[in-house]
C-alpha cells in the first residue's frame, strides 16, 4: 500500500514536471519561434534541468510534438461534445467541424504556434512530427466519415454517398481553408468560414448540373 502510495505521488510529481515544460514551451514558440529557442530556456522557465527537458522529449521538436499532441486531445474530445449527431446535412457538418477546429486553434494554441507545427511536419526532420500530424488527419477525418454514415442514416444523405471518400474529400477541402486561416493574422474565423461555405455552395453545383 506503502508503495503504491509512493509510486503515485512520483507519477503526480512527474506529470507536474510535464505540464511546467509544455507550459514553458508554449511561451517561447509564440514569443521567439522553434528556430530561436532552446532546451535550456525551457528548462529554465519550466524550473527544471535541462536534463530533464531532454529525457522527456528528446528535442525541442519534440517538446513541440507533445504540445500538439496535448492539444490534438482536446479537439477530438471537443468534437466528440460538440457534433455528434448535431448536423443538418454535409454542409452544415463541415461548417460545424471547421468553426470548432478554428475556435479550439485560437484557444489552446496560436497561429504562429500552429505555423510551426505545419513546418515541422513537413521538413522531414522529425519523423514522429510526420507520424503524429499523419495520425491527426486520419482521426479527424474520421470524426467526418462518422458523422456521414450518421447523416446516411437519419436519412439527411444519400445512401449512395461513399463515406469515406466524402469524408476525406471534405476534411482536404477545409484543411486548406485552416492553411489560409492560420497564414495569415488578419483573417478572422468568420471570414475563413465565409470561405469555406462559398466553396461548398460552388461545389454543390456541380451535382446539380
Amino acid at each position: 500500500m506503502e508503495g503504491s502510495q509512493t509510486l503515485s505521488l512520483r507519477e503526480r510529481q512527474k506529470e507536474g514536471r510535464r505540464a511546467r515544460i509544455i507550459a514553458a514551451a508554449k511561451s517561447l514558440f509564440v514569443e521567439a519561434g522553434l528556430g530561436n529557442i532552446t532546451i535550456e530556456a525551457i528548462a529554465e522557465i519550466a524550473g527544471v534541468s535541462s536534463v530533464t527537458v531532454h529525457n522527456y522529449y528528446g528535442t525541442k521538436s519534440g517538446v513541440l510534438l507533445a504540445l500538439v499532441a496535448e492539444s490534438d486531445r482536446e479537439l477530438l474530445e471537443t468534437l466528440d461534445e460538440d457534433l455528434s449527431h448535431q448536423p443538418k446535412d454535409s454542409i452544415d457538418l463541415l461548417l460545424r467541424f471547421f468553426t470548432i477546429v478554428c475556435d479550439h486553434t485560437l484557444t489552446h494554441l496560436d497561429k504562429s504556434v500552429w505555423r510551426q507545427v505545419i513546418s515541422a511536419s513537413v521538413d522531414g526532420d522529425e519523423p514522429r512530427f510526420n507520424k503524429l500530424y499523419r495520425e491527426l488527419d486520419y482521426r479527424l477525418a474520421s470524426v467526418l466519415i462518422r458523422e456521414i454514415e450518421l447523416l446516411k442514416a437519419a436519412g439527411k444523405l444519400s445512401e449512395s454517398a461513399n463515406s469515406t471518400h466524402l469524408g476525406w474529400a471534405m476534411f482536404n477541402l477545409q484543411n486548406a481553408r485552416f492553411v489560409e486561416f492560420i497564414a495569415n493574422d488578419s483573417k478572422t474565423r468568420d471570414q475563413a468560414l465565409h470561405d469555406l461555405r462559398n466553396d461548398l455552395l460552388a461545389l454543390s453545383t456541380l451535382v446539380h448540373s
